[in-house]
């Protein structure tokens, strides 16, 4: 039941950019309007900004369902297909997502928005059922590499040494456009496929095998010889080290140490293809084709299953805890049954404590709030009246605490912490957000709280150091823009 009706309108008072004075307001809008007039009136902090605040209304939903941070889903069931869905973030929609994942999620995530879980869940194992009989059509399960530079400057390219000191990857496509003669152009797209028989299998690998030469003047290769001796060798100093903390020996890395022990090794490195590539006659056919004897073609069930699952993972946050870690299989005959009660959507249960703020936490202000405020001398409105205590003291804790951060060297742990995040790959920064992998550069520098999920200090573990939201605001430059805009299926 709505406070404000039309036999009992709320009288806006203008004191808000979003509110006009005299305007009769009902239902939910009512509610908006009288917070617009209660808390967002202008407070006159520069002469010029008058009515400069105010709470909109982006838009009306019949349901929205919230998958993780920044990533959401909305339905308008009045609008046509596919405009009655808007979804938003990586997570379930990507140019670079595969179509037979696009397709099940076109239909999923509708049944999710009505609130159908029992539906969702046939869907799903049926769907699953499909792509491990391989029928699923080859255009649809293939991956798309896009060309955006000539295949000689890709042989070019692959040379460079990274910062790690290895080369460059090597990307599945080139790879195949080379092996196969194509005459490629930039902004062609390859199709292929993975042909691996594991999940870890990827499209392509890069092998190094070391050799040496005995005394026969033979080439003898020594790879397996240098995995264990290594091993032995690294495994020996650590135990040597820990009996002997103050005469500790320094630990060779793999290089330098097969550089000594082998100090005439060549290397010849092998590449692996697990890939296969698609032809475009198969493609651009008007009817579905499939794998089978006739065309020699088999993709990685292992591989794709586990895509998948990858994929439809944060869309079980919508079923209750119970039943959430027993959905997903990797075999159609492992397939569980659930009864209608338990099939019944469910809410307020993250995946991850990060996906949900607590109140608490939407009620703190950040250290980036505070020092704006005392920046300006100015005291931020409803500080009392939303229970956050009084401003002098938050102030005083704000600068206790930051005096003894300087002196615990918090703010040089702050600095590689921006650092690092700036220096973030658009791959890292989707990992973390789709699997939650945080990237290695972050973890040298900090640890992660199960409870809050931020980062703390690793010396000082109750300082936080930064947070989720804080990787996530590099997706505001110019090249996630394109990726992140209004979106449907």
């Amino acid at each position: 039941m709505f406070r404000y009706t039309n036999e009992n309108p709320y009288i806006g008072k203008g004191l808000s950019r979003e509110t006009k004075k005299g305007k009769e307001y009902t239902g939910f809008k009512a509610d908006v309007a009288e917070f617009n007039d209660m808390y967002m009136k202008d407070f006159h902090y520069n002469v010029n900004s008058v009515n400069k605040m105010g709470l909109g209304i982006d838009e009306v939903v019949t349901a929205t369902i919230n998958f993780s941070r920044k990533n959401y889903a909305d339905y308008f069931p009045t609008k046509p297909f596919p405009k009655d869905v808007k979804l938003v973030g990586n997570t379930i929609k990507s140019k670079k997502m595969p179509e037979y994942i696009s397709k099940f999620l076109s239909v999923g995530i509708r049944q999710l928005l009505r609130g159908d879980g029992k539906a969702f869940l046939d869907e799903y194992y049926t769907y699953l059922e499909k792509i491990y009989n391989y029928r699923i059509p080859l255009r649809d399960i293939a991956t798309k590499g896009k060309i955006k530079k000539s295949l000689k400057q890709y042989l070019i390219d692959v040379k460079e040494i990274t910062k790690a000191g290895r080369p460059k990857s090597r990307q599945a496509w080139y790879e195949l456009a080379i092996e196969h003669n194509l005459n490629v152009n930039n902004g062609d797209t390859i199709y292929y496929i993975n042909t691996g028989t594991s999940k870890s299998h990827s499209d392509i690998k890069k092998v190094t095998h070391y050799y040496n030469i005995d005394k026969e003047g033979q080439k003898v290769e020594i790879t397996k010889d240098i995995d264990r001796e290594y091993k032995k060798y690294k495994k020996a100093l650590e135990e040597e080290n820990k009996l002997s903390p103050m005469n500790k020996k320094k630990i060779l890395i793999k290089k330098e140490w097969i550089s000594e022990t082998y100090p005439k090794h060549f290397i010849e490195e092998e590449i692996i293809k697990n890939c296969m590539l698609v032809p475009n006659e198969i493609i651009n056919r008007e009817e579905d084709t499939f794998c089978d004897d006739e065309n020699n073609i088999e993709y990685n069930v292992a591989k794709y299953v586990d895509m998948f699952n990858k994929r439809i993972k944060p869309l079980l946050v919508c079923f209750d805890r119970s039943i959430r870690d027993s959905i997903l299989i990797d075999n159609p005959n492992n397939r569980r049954y659930f009864t209608d009660e338990e099939c019944k959507m469910s809410s307020g249960q993250p995946n991850k404590v990060s996906d949900q703020d607590t109140y608490e936490q939407l009620m703190t202000m950040e250290d980036k709030e505070i020092k704006f405020w005392t920046k300006y001398d100015l005291v931020p409105p409803f500080i009392e009246e939303c229970g956050m205590g009084k401003w002098e003291d938050i102030v005083e804790d704000y600068k206790r605490r930051k005096e003894e951060e300087r002196r615990l060297g918090i703010d040089k742990e702050r600095e590689a912490f921006a650092t690092a995040i700036a220096l973030l790959t658009n791959e890292e920064i989707t990992a973390l957000e789709e699997d939650g992998e945080i990237p290695d550069d972050i973890l040298k520098i900090t640890d992660v709280d199960p409870l809050t999920g931020n980062f703390v200090s690793k010396t000082y573990k109750d300082v936080v150091i930064g947070s989720l939201y804080d990787i996530l605001e590099v997706r505001n430059n110019e090249e996630f823009k394109q990726t992140e805009d209004f979106d449907v299926i």
